[in-house]
């Protein structure tokens, strides 16, 4: 029975599918941790961008001035 656990804990079969495992699981937490970081960056540069684009038209002024 020792000799069949030894085995077992020395057995490193699968080892590389467990690891990357994990590390996917983790960058994926991550990447839900800073989503909403994200999303509100990505929020206040497209604001930034409608209003920049939006104060380079000049409204024409009345026909005959």
């Amino acid at each position: 029975m020792k000799a069949a656990a030894y085995r077992f804990l020395r057995n490193e079969d699968g080892q590389d599918l467990v690891e990357y495992a994990l590390l996917t699981g983790v960058i994926g937490f991550a990447g839900l941790l800073v989503f909403d970081v994200i999303l509100q960056a990505m929020g206040v540069t497209y604001l930034s961008w409608e209003t920049g684009v939006d104060n380079l038209w000049d409204t024409p002024g009345p026909a005959g001035s």
